[in-house]
């Protein structure tokens, strides 16, 4: 079950979905006061990493296109569905889906097919949010 999901219509036009199975994670991220607390000086580069990645419309290549967030590649090996996301020093991980919520392999070459991002942790500065909020 999805603690926080975030759905963003801009008109007709769908919009990424992200979801944060994670309680405290999803807390953490919802909170300006905690992002303060737990990331000083930070909290507004994950305020603006998040707003980004929900306004990415219609997927997340156009986002990409624009150049606000940066891609990071992922570490060699099998292809997964995770992705990175940095925006600064703040770096979003998540697992990436298709319109239909299915897993989208290898998401760095295909990142139009990314509608949805289900975040499993967000670090600032290598500091694990995931790890902070439990």
């Amino acid at each position: 079950m999805d603690i926080l999901a975030i759905h963003t219509d801009l008109g007709d036009t769908e919009a990424v979905i992200l979801t944060v199975p994670d309680a405290g994670l999803a807390e953490l991220l919802a909170s300006p006061v905690l992002l303060a607390q737990m990331w000083p000086g930070a909290g507004d580069e994950v305020k603006v990493l998040i707003q980004v990645l929900r306004m990415s419309v219609p997927s997340l290549a156009a986002t990409l296109a624009v150049g606000l967030l940066t891609l990071l590649t992922p570490p060699a090996g099998k292809p997964t569905s995770e992705i990175s996301l940095a925006y600064n020093s703040a770096v979003v991980r998540a697992i990436a889906q298709s319109d239909n919520g299915h897993r989208v392999t290898a998401p760095l070459s295909r990142p139009s097919e990314v509608w949805r991002l289900e975040i499993v942790d967000l670090a600032v500065g290598g500091r694990s949010g995931l790890r902070l909020a439990g």
